[in-house]
């Protein structure tokens, strides 16, 4: 019976050391899904896969195994209380635990997983874009509004050097000719 505790807890503890990552800096706990490349019908790898990673590549997502582990763990202490004899045990937990893992807990991580946010496009994406003044422009400089990933962002903008002179209204059309991604700048020009 300290065996399914011990199998149990260190299910739990690695769930618990993945989950706290994601706590403070948005991690991501893995899919739980088996790590299995694609072999084309000729037997060699697909130049640019993965396959090249050898055996790791068929482990189970460590939160797969983790929850395995707890599940067996859990159901192997409840299965001790019935008196069978340990390796019936043993074999008789594996069953309910795969089968939660798979029907219960596996649809339950793939809808939360739909909820993670995907990343931003790069910014250099925005080349050639339209833009909105925010405010109006002094001495050639001002905020615009710009669409980027279905998403409206306010990026600093400064007018190209031909037109730095020209008036920027709030609500004007303006084109976003180069980009500043370290600084989170544009330069942008009138229609």
């Amino acid at each position: 019976m300290l065996f399914f505790l011990i199998v149990m807890c260190v299910g739990l503890v690695g769930l618990s050391a993945m989950a706290i990552p994601g706590l403070f800096h948005h991690g991501h706990l893995g899919d739980g899904s088996w790590h299995v490349t694609h072999t084309p019908p000729h037997g060699h790898p697909v130049p640019g896969s993965d396959s090249s990673h050898g055996f790791p590549h068929f482990l189970p997502a460590p939160r797969l195994l983790f929850s395995v582990l707890a599940l067996y763990g859990a159901f192997g202490n409840v299965l001790a209380l019935t008196h069978l004899p340990l390796w019936l045990v043993a074999l008789l937990a594996l069953l309910p635990a795969l089968l939660v893992e798979r029907f219960v807990l596996a649809p339950l991580w793939k809808l939360v997983f739909q909820f993670q946010g995907r990343p931003s496009s790069p910014l250099p994406a925005l080349l050639m874009e339209d833009a909105r003044a925010v405010t109006s422009f002094r001495n050639g400089k001002g905020l615009v509004r710009v669409i980027r990933d279905g998403r409206s962002v306010q990026l600093s903008a400064r007018l190209v050097e031909g037109q730095s002179k020209l008036p920027v209204q709030v609500g004007d059309k303006l084109r976003i000719e180069e980009i500043d991604p370290e600084n989170e700048r544009v330069t942008v020009s009138l229609f």
